[in-house]
């Protein structure tokens, strides 16, 4: 069996570091890129003007066997973190040059790799939900725990890692500076102190007494379906009944994300008045129908518009035809919106016994502990 290694090395501005410094900055450097899964050695060298680091990295990892994969991505990851850790000691580094046509910059690459990987954006959004939810930095690290994150920091800065993954993701590195531990913790003061629940309710402190043969006309409860929207809206929101903080699963949170969604088709069932299953389907039946009809009257107005010789004629049919058109647009996005509510429900059933249960554990675990 053969095995391959690999060879890096970094260099830094003549005179700028001493060799002590320059080996620790190596040693970091391997720990953040490859300590964790692969051997590497790192050697510094003082034979030159530039005092330099090299690399000899072990292909095949002792965690699990698996091989390191050498690419693009990887040699940009490279660059970009050994240039952050650079900064970190106020050391130059190398400015990236405008690229011809056949050269890569490789800041650009890396950012634009960074930005399509799902891994790293679902990782930024949920450290912005434990923020928003935190009242402290204590509470922000407690909720990122409870959602299955392992959380390190490594002489002040945070890096953040799920469970079932393996490599880390030095978030201020990865993310920017809004996400240094001094930012997070002014993140969480100046949320909490905007933080309030349900703002658009507004609560008078004045009293009113009923008098005379005055009837109260009660809002009629909303039922089925739409009563089951409106709960599990309500839950999702980030602002729960009291100070106890609701630590959501992957999929709740990735249904926050589509909150505007939600929101949109629970305004449509209380504006339609939908309460089941079978209301809804024969709404959408109706829609459907009328949806033929306009763009069978569309089909004739064209084949009239062009037989026609007048341009005033002309000019009457075609606004007519964007009319039946912005009609016929509104029921595509209402027949989509149907489809998706009818898809949703069994999901919104079982994710509300997810957080039954969930909450149902969490009231038994703290009864323990009293």
């Amino acid at each position: 069996m053969v095995y391959f290694g690999y060879h890096a090395f970094q260099s830094f501005a003549e005179g700028e570091v001493t060799p002590k410094i320059a080996h620790e900055i190596g040693v970091k450097l391997a720990n953040e890129l490859w300590g964790d899964r692969f051997e590497v050695i790192v050697t510094t060298h003082v034979n030159t003007n530039h005092i330099h680091n090299h690399f000899c990295l072990n292909s095949v990892s002792f965690k699990d066997g698996k091989k390191y994969y050498n690419n693009r991505y990887t040699y940009a990851m490279l660059r970009n973190t050994s240039d952050s850790i650079c900064r970190e000691y106020n050391l130059s580094v190398l400015e990236e040059k405008p690229c011809g046509k056949h050269n890569i910059d490789y800041t650009k690459y890396y950012k634009e790799q960074v930005n399509k990987l799902d891994y790293y954006n679902t990782v930024k959004d949920d450290i912005d939900y434990a923020i928003e939810q935190a009242y402290s930095y204590s509470d922000f690290l407690n909720i990122m725990k409870k959602m299955n994150y392992e959380v390190l920091d490594r002489a002040g800065k945070l890096s953040i890692k799920p469970v079932n993954r393996k490599r880390n993701i030095r978030i201020e590195r990865a993310f920017g500076d809004s996400y240094t531990i001094e930012n997070i913790n002014q993140r969480i003061f100046e949320t909490e102190s905007t933080r309030l629940p349900f703002p658009e309710v507004r609560i008078s402190n004045k009293r009113y007494k009923l008098t005379g043969n005055q009837k109260i006309n009660k809002k009629k409860k909303a039922k089925g379906i739409r009563a089951l929207y409106f709960h599990y809206c309500y839950l999702l929101k980030v602002y729960p009944k009291t100070n106890t903080k609701r630590i959501m699963s992957k999929s709740l949170r990735e249904d926050i994300k589509k909150m505007d969604k939600l929101s949109n088709e629970a305004r449509f069932l209380s504006k339609t008045k939908i309460e089941t299953a079978e209301e809804l389907d024969n709404y959408k039946s109706s829609s459907i129908l009328k949806n033929k009809e306009l763009k069978s009257k569309k089909e004739y107005l064209w084949k009239k518009y062009n037989k026609s010789k007048s341009e005033d004629e002309k000019q009457s049919i075609y606004n007519e035809i964007q009319q039946l058109s912005s009609e016929i647009k509104k029921l595509n996005e209402e027949q989509k919106m149907i489809e998706d509510i009818e898809s949703r429900i069994p999901n919104i059933k079982e994710k509300l016994k997810e957080i039954n249960e969930s909450e149902s554990k969490n009231r038994t675990e703290k009864e323990r502990s009293n």
